[in-house]
């Protein structure tokens, strides 16, 4: 059996970079780092700091990647050495203690669960040889095991809920790097994981467990922390009701747990607030905004019992937001304001999703140079390596989401002022998503990014390109059941019957849309 630094080469992929270019980054030569990686050797104490900023973690963290070592088949060494430029010894070459099967030890058909995860195939997405569909359930299984024993022994109560998080997302993301086509076995077993985690907090001990209260609150707030993470998760996908039925089981009594005189209120107070921020996303995809309005009231109150500038923050913006879906510039652009005065304090991310979201205000305002500072300040601060900004996971402001909201301040300055040529700007900005699928993209965004193009083709007087974003759209309201999606489809063709009233292709794709919203 050869061995291997599984979840250094996952961090390095997720991080988005080569064996060659990230030896650059530390100053080594590449074989150095496929050396590293096949555990032929290990960095020198001198190299490790520029490792570790390179990757995006803390040395702490830097050497739990080196100690993790997983074998894989001798079978993979050949390809294992042409990727890494390595040469991989042979059975013949390497005589290992203990390598003789003894008697009474299963033979090699037959592996025990806990080398089901040292198989290569099951993290590797370099790999060619990809796991088949049977598969991909066992390598999920595995993992999910794996991760609820490390929620459950996450240690408290003096440790924030953030570090978990942070530790749940990376997995998480490990999950999608894995795989290299879109498998449905993979996605199906993917979300299937990410539903099991989100359902933690309703798997407590009941009666009769020897947990003293404060253990009881601090695994019940831990759960907590890893449901929400998995809900974030699942929120890039179209599972927004299967959220709704896992936060509904366990919300009163995370709120419960924040009015506690305890050590563990601060924790409680961030976990119900992230959880009413994403219930007030499922609101508006049923068209509530007073029931959102509600949630990000709800988030903020919570927030503001924390001592996070970032959580509170979250909040604000999720409130602007609600009052821009309602349209209500003024009232949002408030909000946002209040958002931007603790902009020394936050992050890159929050401050570029701050500043392109009060874009789009003030175009609609008319606010015409504002508009346009504010969407070129939030491109220079979004961050090169998002995933490694520290309010990534609950930001909620991906790649995707920066265009969807430039793209829309473009839209509304050509709303305002016509004969200026923004219409164009808008679909240029939005067609940025297009060369490719990008996976971490939501559907949810990836669905309102549609409809806008749809409209921005109306006003460039392009039936051609309308039509193909409409029925594109009609694909995603079948997709998520979103009633603010329909919405946004429903003012695009109104907008299009407006531009071109006796088109018979407009009445065809009418004819489409009645059953993908139920009529």
């Amino acid at each position: 059996m050869a061995r291997r630094r599984q979840r250094l080469v996952d961090r390095r992929k997720i991080v988005g970079l080569s064996q060659e270019q990230l030896a650059d980054a530390v100053g080594v030569e590449r074989t150095t780092v496929g050396r590293w990686e096949t555990v032929e050797s290990s960095p020198q104490p001198i190299q490790r700091p520029r490792l570790a900023k390179a990757l995006g973690v803390s040395v702490e963290e830097l050497q739990g990647l080196l100690l993790d070592v997983v074998d894989i088949p001798s079978q993979d060494r050949s390809e294992l050495a042409v990727r890494t430029g390595v040469p991989q010894p042979t059975e013949k070459s390497v005589r290992r203690p203990g390598s003789r099967r003894e008697a009474g030890e299963p033979s090699q058909p037959c592996r025990r669960l806990s080398d089901v995860s040292r198989i290569s195939w099951l993290s590797d997405a370099s790999n060619p040889t990809v796991p088949t569909a049977p598969e991909w359930p066992v390598w999920f299984g595995v993992r999910t095991a794996h991760l609820v024993g490390t929620v459950d022994n996450w240690p408290g109560p003096d440790a924030q809920s953030d570090g978990l998080q942070s530790l749940l997302d990376r997995e998480f993301l490990m999950f999608d790097a894995i795989a290299e086509s879109q498998d449905p076995v993979h996605a199906i077993s993917r979300r299937q994981a990410l539903i099991a985690v989100a359902a933690l907090p309703l798997m407590l001990p009941t009666s009769g467990t020897a947990l003293s209260p404060g253990a009881t609150t601090e695994l019940f707030l831990s759960r907590c922390a890893a449901s929400l993470t998995a809900c974030w998760h699942l929120l890039r996908g179209s599972d927004l009701y299967t959220i709704e039925n896992v936060l509904s089981a366990y919300l009163l009594e995370l709120e419960a747990a924040t009015k506690r005189r305890t050590a563990h209120r601060d924790m409680a107070a961030r976990l119900a607030s992230q959880a009413h921020r994403i219930c007030g996303i499922l609101a508006l995809h049923r068209n509530q905004l007073r029931m959102r309005e509600h949630h990000c009231r709800q988030a903020l109150h919570y927030a503001s019992a924390t001592s996070d500038v970032s959580t509170r923050v979250s909040a604000l913006i999720s409130l602007a937001s609600t009052y821009f879906y309602d349209a209500d510039p003024t009232r949002a652009a408030s909000v946002y304001e209040q958002a931007l005065a603790f902009e020394s304090d936050l992050p890159s991310l929050q401050r570029s999703r701050i500043h392109a979201e009060l874009s789009v205000v003030f175009g609609q305002l008319g606010r015409e140079s504002d508009a346009l500072r504010s969407a070129e300040l939030a491109e220079q601060l979004y961050p090169k390596l998002p995933e490694q900004d520290p309010s990534y996971l609950y930001a909620e402001f991906t790649q995707a989401s920066l265009t969807l909201e430039l793209g829309l301040s473009y839209l509304a300055l050509a709303d305002r002022f016509p004969n200026r040529n923004y219409q164009r700007s808008a679909a240029e900005v939005f067609s940025r998503t297009e060369p490719a699928v990008d996976s971490s993209m939501p559907d949810r965004i990836r669905f309102e990014i549609i409809n806008h193009q749809a409209q921005a083709a109306v006003l460039l007087n392009d039936l051609d390109a309308f039509e193909t974003y409409f029925s594109r759209a009609i694909d995603g309201v079948t997709l998520l059941g979103s009633k603010q999606r329909q919405k946004e489809m429903q003012a695009a063709w109104r907008h299009a019957n407006k531009a071109w009233p006796a088109e018979r292709r407009l009445q065809a794709l009418a004819e489409q849309l009645r059953p993908a919203i139920g009529q």
